[in-house]
């Protein structure tokens, strides 16, 4: 079939919609890359945590939690790739020929109630998911309850915004890059990162101090140190990546830069796999439980409290207690005690 003769109506777009059009295009490609990644993280986390439902009567109850938050995480992430993707169906083959071009056709799909669940509700609800699981898993490492009083404020002052946002960004003629939609994003956005931010800092502090601790007091154990207070634990408990991501599309948002269009799919799905990859190491028995920050913290402490042995009894002391640390932590990784 020949294409000679094919011709494409003049659609009567402006040079200055294109970089718009392109970079919706491109986050489209980059968000399906990513959710690709989020598929095998969710498939790998939904295995370990199927044999721990099989194999532990008493974590049933805790692995069904965790497989439902993953799997509705992983429904909404689901739900927002497949709306962008017939988005890109909608405005560059169905609508191609209509006055404006894709640029118009975006707009005036945005308060389609495809767009308006897909694009923006499940975005919303999944960042609230995400924020929330960094609260406990804040609760979990420093086993202090005052610790989350402010990002809990944090997480419902961001949740209102959110919901001012939806519902500007909702109303006719407006969309979710509209002057006072963007307002209200970049309030919603800006608390929202400042609470992963604050969280991950947190996190970090504990850990780091924990391992700095733990290295001077017990020395090099790896049969311990790698699994629970590593460079790479503090990376995934923390959800840094999604930090990093959500701090670059805060920025371009905030000046109503089109290159947002590409951070803005890529950082739902960056959040999606990082809540995974939690739930991945609670399934495999890496992750921190409310007993492994106290038992450090008690073993720390009891090798550095003065005492009356001798250098020799103390030496020897220190060691059974590294070797029991060490036990107490290889049974935490068999089950899902949290």
């Amino acid at each position: 079939m020949s294409f000679d003769n094919v011709t494409f109506p003049d659609t009567g777009e402006l040079p200055a919609v294109y970089d718009f059009e392109r970079t919706l295009l491109i986050g489209s490609f980059v968000g399906c890359m990513a959710w690709g990644i989020h598929f095998t993280v969710y498939g790998a986390a939904m295995y370990f945590l199927f044999i721990r439902l099989f194999h532990r009567e008493r974590s049933a109850l805790l692995s069904w939690i965790l497989m439902t938050y993953m799997t509705v995480i992983f429904a909404l992430s689901t739900t927002y790739v497949g709306t962008n993707i017939q988005n890109n169906v909608n405005s560059y083959i169905n609508h191609r020929d209509r006055p404006g071009g894709p640029f118009v056709q975006a707009s005036i799909a945005f308060n389609t109630p495809l767009v308006l669940v897909g694009n923006n509700i499940c975005p919303v609800i999944s960042i609230f998911l995400n924020d929330a699981v960094l609260v406990w898993r804040l609760y979990i490492i420093w086993g202090l309850i005052w610790i989350v009083v402010l990002p809990i404020i944090m997480l419902i002052a961001s949740t209102v915004m959110g919901i001012l946002l939806l519902y500007t960004s909702a109303q006719p003629g407006h969309n979710f890059n509209s002057s006072d939609a963007v307002k209200f994003g970049t309030a919603y956005f800006s608390i929202s990162l400042c609470l992963t931010v604050i969280v991950t800092l947190i996190i970090v502090f504990r850990l780091i101090y924990l391992q700095h601790r733990v290295v001077k007091v017990l020395g090099d154990k790896r049969e311990y140190y790698d699994h629970y207070i590593s460079a790479w634990t503090i990376l995934l408990e923390s959800s840094a990546m999604y930090a990093v991501v959500g701090f670059i599309f805060l920025v371009l948002y905030n000046k109503n830069n089109t290159v947002s269009n590409i951070f803005t799919q890529l950082m739902v799905q960056v959040m999606c796999i990082s809540s995974d990859l939690i739930m991945l190491r609670v399934a495999i028995g890496s992750a921190w439980t409310t007993h492994t920050s106290r038992k450090i913290s008690s073993l720390i402490f009891n090798s550095v409290s003065p005492c009356s042995t001798t250098d020799v009894e103390s030496s020897q002391q220190e060691q059974e207690g590294s070797s029991s640390l060490g036990s107490q932590l290889k049974l935490e990784q068999d089950g899902l005690d949290l």
